[in-house]
């Protein structure tokens, strides 16, 4: 079968979403399909041995970037069409005379504007006239009410996203968290298959020496350094935890310089590398004695806890979105509700080593469930309904 992966971001610079593309890609080819993708990332034409095609896209990404997807598709016949973003989806939907087209969504893009569900850095109880005036504070360079003038843009960008993809051929959500908001708002027949992690791949990977320095013990954190990551959470949890060991905070972001302050006025010791390679990564979280994971939002399924489980590293994390259907609380990691919760369970798995090792084992094998093995045989049997 001939697959067409449409993303918006993609290796070698990119985060889970991209990571999780690259992932298919391999696991279809392995497969015996005949696999390419269509990006507008940055990056060589050829990786992991897949044909990359690189869009390039000027102007408003919101207006080219659709159209450039919907050209790409002209340049070869396909089976099926995989999109794997919204504006991707976009394209791909409005492609004249397009193969079957499926689509994963992997955040909250058809039932928020901003996909986050994060509304003045908490959880948005529901889309509305009323929550976007509240949403666009900070947002929009404008006071209120002249900030208000983008709603009716955004309620139209909503509805032409929802429009689109009811023309599905099949939308694929990576998490039950995921689906039901989709069913809810968009009407859709949703079908959840997660994401895909290649654990001998990431424990291979793991295996190597990183190329920034790491202390002999410390917690980590990995991600955006954003709001809906739950950065407000994590220096609170990490001081109250009073485990004595550094923070290593590997991403970038809005929250970068005040993360280094309130850490010296918590005195909590802080190591921030920046972004950071994806092997960099791998080896931090394998080498972590701890790994934070406050994230605010609801979590679609985050690959940075995939990649935990893969390479057995012990989680403390936030219960929010899909974060349950990777870790099973005391089993492959410690699930709780607050900042509070979060400080108690970091310094659990700090200070026994016993829990800690149970935990890890329990991550090991729960990742077995996120394998090519177990997930690409439901990726085509999607395909086939559909060729």
């Amino acid at each position: 079968m001939k697959v067409l992966l449409a993303t918006e971001v993609y290796p070698p610079r990119a985060g889970g979403a991209g990571w999780s593309t690259r992932a298919l890609a391999l696991g279809l080819r392995a497969a015996g399909h005949d696999v390419a993708v269509v990006t507008t990332s940055p990056g060589p034409p050829t990786l992991d041995g897949v044909a990359v095609e690189r869009l390039a896209v000027s102007g408003r990404k919101r207006v080219h970037a659709p159209r450039a997807f919907a050209a790409a598709l002209s340049r070869r016949s396909w089976d099926v069409v995989h999109a794997q973003h919204g504006l991707s989806a976009l394209g791909c939907l409005g492609a004249e005379s397009a193969p079957p087209v499926v689509v994963t969504v992997r955040d909250y893009w058809p039932t928020c504007f901003w996909s986050t569900r994060i509304s003045r850095g908490a959880l948005c109880p529901a889309c509305g006239v009323r929550p976007m005036m509240r949403c666009v504070s900070g947002r929009v360079p404008l006071p209120a009410p002249l900030s208000w003038a983008v709603l009716p843009y955004m309620r139209h960008d909503l509805r032409e996203k929802r429009e689109a993809l009811r023309r599905a051929g099949a939308v694929l959500a990576v998490s039950e968290a995921v689906a039901g908001e989709l069913r809810r708002d968009t009407g859709c027949a949703v079908v959840v298959v997660p994401n895909v992690v290649d654990g001998e791949e990431a424990r291979t990977v793991a295996r190597g020496e990183p190329s920034l320095p790491l202390p002999a013990e410390f917690l980590l954190f990995v991600g955006k350094l954003e709001d809906n990551k739950g950065l407000s959470m994590l220096l609170p949890a990490v001081a109250a935890a009073r485990t004595g060991l550094p923070l290593v905070v590997l991403g970038d972001g809005a929250w970068g310089a005040a993360l280094g302050r309130e850490a010296s006025a918590r005195g909590v010791p802080l190591l921030t590398p920046g972004w950071a390679k994806r092997e960099d990564v791998l080896r931090a979280l394998a080498r972590a004695t701890v790994v934070v994971f406050p994230s605010l939002w609801p979590e679609p399924l985050s690959r940075v806890l995939l990649e935990a489980l893969a390479v057995g590293a012990p989680v403390a994390a936030i219960d929010t979105g899909g974060t349950a259907e990777i870790l099973t609380d005391d089993v492959s990691g410690l699930l709780v509700r607050d900042a509070p919760e979060l400080g108690r369970a970091i310094a659990r798995l700090a200070g026994e080593p016993a829990l800690r090792a149970r935990i890890q084992e329990g991550a090991r094998s729960r990742s077995a469930a996120f394998s090519p093995e177990a997930l690409i045989p439901r990726y085509e049997a999607v395909y086939r309904r559909l060729s």
